[in-house]
C-alpha cells in the first residue's frame, strides 16, 4: 500500500543512492590505483565496504554513524590505499600495469558497453517501478520489515553496531546481522529526507543494473570481448533468477550480495596478476565488503572464484603462459607463491572484519533456531527450472535458454574464461542437491550458509549461467558478422566491413529485445510484484494494509512518548510501526523465533490484564499505554495471538480509533 510521497522525493532518493554507491567506493578505489571498468565495477562494492566497516567500528569507539563520520572513514581508507600504492612504487616492490586487462577495447567499444549497462540500469528501474504500487509502496515479504526498521534505527540513533538495529524486536540486547545494506540505506534516508518505503524502493530499483555492471567489470578484467560484456549486461538485466527472484522473496541484502559477487573475481584476478600492497588492499576490502553485505556472499564468492584459481594452477603445471608470471617458472613455485601471498590478505581481511566474524560465531552458537526448507523436487524439474531461469514464474525464459545452450556448446571459445563452465557446473549441482534432496542431513549441512534455500542457490547458479548465456549471445553476433562479411554486397562496399561488428551487434541486441519482449521486463515485473503483495496476486491480502497505515498515522497524533512501546500483534502489518512512524512496537518483526519474554507473555495473556500480575508487570516494564491491532496476517490463515483477540469491551481499555482493518486502544489503568 502507498505512503504519501512525491515524484521528486523518490527521484532524489534514487540519485542519493547512486551517489552513495559511487563516491565513497570510487574515492577509495581510485586512491588504491583502480581505473576504468575495474573502478566503475568495484566502486559500489567498496562503498558497501566503507559503510560496513564504519558502522561496527564507530560503534565500538562510541562514535555516531552519520554522513559526516562515513566521510571521515572514507578519507582514512582512501589515505591508506594511496599510501600503500605509493610505498610499493617508491620501494620498487611493484610496477603497476601487469594487473590491467590483457586486451584493449576500441573507444567505441567502451561507449557501446556503457550504453548496454545504462540500458540494463533502465530496465531494472522499469521492472521495479512497474511491479505494483509505484515507488512509494510498502514491501510486504517476511524479512523486509526487519530491514526497514533497521534502516530507520541506524539513521535515528547513529548506532551502526551489528546488533543495535535488532533491538527493535529482540530487546534489550539485539541480534547479530551483517548490516552494510542498512548502513547505506540509512545514509540514503538521512540525506534524501524521504520515507523508509521510498528509501527501500530507491535502493531496490537499480539492483539488476549493478549486476550488469559487475558482470562487465569481470569480463573486461579477464580480457573478454566488448560484445560479450555488453550482451552479458543485458542478460543480467533480463534473467529472473539473477536479481529479481531474490528481491521478490524479500531477500534484499542477499540480492545485494549476489549482484556484487562477480567483483570478487575482478579483485582476485588483479592481485594474482600483480601481487602488491595496493592490489592486496583492494582484495581485502572486496572480501570484507561481501561479508558485510551478506554473510553468504563471501562463501559464494569463494566458490565462484575457485575454478579460476584451479584453471590458473592447471596452466602453471602445464607450463602455459600466465599473467604476471615470468616464463619458465616452475608450476609448484607459482602455486606455492599464490598461497603464501594470499596469507597476509586473509589476515588483513580478518582483522578488518573482526566484529563481523566474532558476531557471526556468537550468533551461530546461540539460541536462534535454524529451520531447513527440505525441498524435494524431482531432479528433472530442478534441472528444468535451472536452465529456464525461473522459479516464481510459470513461464520459462525460453530465449535465455537458447542463448545458454549456444554458450555451453561454444564454451571452447571462452579461452582464458573457460573456468566459467566449471563454476556453472558446480553451482548447478549444488542447486539440484538442495532443490531435490534438501531434506537430507548432509545436504542441509552443506548448504547451511544459504539456509538450505533453493531460491538462494538458484540466484547463485544464475551468475555463471548468465555469463554463459551472454557468451552465447555474443557468439551469435560473431557468427552473423562472419556470415555477413562473406556476402558479395558487403565486399563490394569498402566502408561496410569496418562497421560490420557494430552493426551486427546492434542487430543482435535489437532482435533479442524483440524476441524477449523488452528483455522480459513484463514477466520480471510480475515476479517482483510479489514483493508488494506477499504472494500470487488475488490470493493474499497485503499484510500492511491502507487501514493499518491510517491507524499508524492516527497513533502519531496521540503523543506516544519515545520511551513507550505500543503493544501489537506480531503477524500483522503493525510490525512496520517503527519504520513508518518512529514509534516503537512490542513486536518489531514477523519472526516468532526467540521473542523477548515479555512480548511472548503478553501475546498469550494480555486479555487477563485485570487479574494477572505478571501481565501488569510486563506492561509496566515495557511502558505500554496503547495497543494497535491490525487484521491482515503475513501468514495465511494465522489467527491473532490469544491474548490480543476480541479486545472490544474490556474494561481496562478505551477504543480511540477504529476502521475496517485496524484499531487503537488506550489503557485506562
Amino acid at each position: 500500500m502507498p505512503t504519501p510521497d512525491t515524484f521528486w522525493s523518490y527521484f532524489g532518493a534514487t540519485l542519493t543512492y547512486l551517489a552513495v554507491l559511487a563516491i565513497p567506493g570510487g574515492l577509495v578505489g581510485r586512491a588504491a590505483g583502480l581505473r576504468g571498468w575495474a573502478l566503475a565495477g568495484l566502486a559500489p562494492l567498496l562503498s558497501y565496504t566503507v559503510t560496513g566497516l564504519a558502522g561496527p567500528w564507530l560503534a565500538l569507539a562510541g562514535v555516531s554513524y552519520n554522513p559526516l563520520t562515513v566521510a571521515g572513514v572514507t578519507a582514512v581508507l582512501a589515505g591508506i590505499g594511496f599510501g600503500l600504492r605509493k610505498l610499493g612504487q617508491s620501494r620498487g616492490w611493484i610496477t603497476p600495469g601487469a594487473e590491467e586487462p590483457p586486451t584493449k577495447w576500441h573507444p567505441r567499444a567502451h561507449y557501446a558497453v556503457a550504453a548496454c549497462v545504462a540500458l540494463a540500469v533502465g530496465i531494472s528501474i522499469l521492472v521495479v517501478l512497474s511491479a505494483r504500487g509505484g515507488t512509494t509502496a510498502v514491501f510486504q515479504r517476511w524479512d523486509t520489515v526487519f530491514h526497514a526498521n533497521g534502516i530507520r534505527y541506524i539513521a535515528e540513533t547513529g548506532d551502526g553496531s551489528l546488533t543495535g538495529m535488532g533491538t527493535i524486536n529482540w530487546y534489550p540486547d539485539g541480534s547479530f546481522y551483517p548490516n552494510a545494506y542498512h548502513l547505506v540505506g540509512s545514509l540514503v534516508y538521512s540525506i534524501s529526507g524521504t520515507t523508509i518505503p521510498v528509501t527501500l524502493n530507491a535502493i531496490t530499483m537499480p539492483v539488476a543494473g549493478i549486476f550488469a555492471l559487475s558482470m562487465v567489470a569481470l569480463i573486461r578484467q579477464l580480457g573478454g570481448r566488448a560484445v560479450f560484456a555488453g550482451c552479458t549486461a543485458l542478460v543480467a538485466a533480463a534473467a529472473t533468477t539473477g536479481a529479481y527472484e531474490s528481491v521478490s522473496s524479500g531477500l534484499l541484502p542477499f540480492a545485494l550480495g549476489i549482484v556484487l559477487t562477480p567483483l570478487a573475481v575482478v579483485a582476485l584476478a588483479r592481485f594474482l596478476a600483480r601481487p602488491g600492497l595496493d592490489t592486496g588492499f583492494v582484495l581485502a576490502l572486496t572480501a570484507v565488503g561481501l561479508l558485510a553485505a551478506h554473510s553468504s556472499a563471501l562463501f559464494g564468492a569463494l566458490l565462484f572464484a575457485f575454478p579460476l584459481v584451479m584453471q590458473r594452477w592447471y596452466r602453471a603445471l602445464r607450463h602455459k603462459p600466465l599473467d604476471g608470471v615470468p616464463e619458465g617458472r616452475a608450476g609448484w613455485r607459482i602455486i606455492g607463491g599464490d598461497v603464501v601471498k594470499m596469507v597476509p590478505v586473509m589476515v588483513g581481511s580478518a582483522l578488518l572484519a573482526a566484529p563481523h566474524i566474532l558476531g557471526a560465531l556468537k550468533f551461530t552458537s546461540g539460541s536462534y533456531p535454524y529451520y531447513a526448507w527440505g525441498s524435494e523436487l524431482p531432479v528433472v524439474k530442478s534441472l528444468g527450472l535451472l536452465v529456464t531461469f525461473r522459479q516464481v514464474l510459470s513461464a520459462p525464459q525460453v530465449w535465455l535458454t537458447v542463448l545458454l545452450v549456444i554458450g555451453v556448446l561454444s564454451l571452447f571459445r571462452l579461452g582464458r574464461m573457460r573456468w566459467i563452465g566449471l563454476a556453472a557446473l558446480g553451482f548447478s549441482a549444488l542447486f539440484v542437491l538442495v532443490a531435490s534432496f534438501g531434506a537430507e542431513p548432509w545436504v542441509i549441512s552443506l548448504s547451511r550458509p544459504w539456509w538450505n534455500d533453493r531460491y538462494r542457490l538458484m540466484a547463485l547458479a544464475a551468475i555463471p549461467l548468465c555469463l554463459l548465456a551472454g557468451h552465447g549471445m555474443a557468439e551469435l553476433q560473431r557468427w552473423f558478422a562472419k556470415w555477413a562479411s562473406g556476402r558479395s554486397w558487403v565486399k563490394s562496399r569498402p566502408a561496410l566491413p569496418a562497421r560490420l561488428g557494430l552493426a551486427t551487434a546492434v542487430f543482435i541486441v535489437a532482435a533479442s529485445a524483440v524476441l524477449t519482449k523488452g528483455f522480459y521486463t513484463e514477466s520480471n515485473a510480475h515476479a517482483v510484484s510479489f514483493l508488494y503483495y506477499n504472494g500470487p496476486e488475488g490470493e493474499v491480502t497485503p499484510p500492511v494494509s491502507a487501514d493499518e497505515l491510517a491507524a499508524m498515522d492516527a497513533l502519531t497524533k496521540m503523543n506516544v512518548g519515545p520511551d513507550e512501546k505500543v503493544l501489537n500483534e506480531r503477524f500483522d502489518g503493525t510490525a512496520w510501526l517503527y519504520a513508518i512512524t518512529g514509534i516503537h512496537p512490542v513486536a518489531g518483526h514477523y519472526d516468532p523465533g526467540v521473542p523477548p519474554p515479555d512480548a511472548k507473555y503478553l501475546a498469550l495473556h494480555f486479555r487477563d490484564y485485570d487479574t494477572d500480575p505478571e501481565v501488569q508487570a510486563a506492561v509496566k516494564r515495557l511502558n505500554i499505554k496503547h495497543v494497535l491491532i491490525g487484521s491482515t496476517p503475513i501468514k495465511i490463515g494465522e489467527p491473532p495471538a490469544p491474548g490480543l483477540r476480541d479486545l472490544d469491551g474490556l474494561n481496562f481499555l478505551r477504543k480511540d480509533f477504529g476502521n475496517a482493518g485496524a484499531s487503537i486502544y488506550t489503557l485506562t489503568r
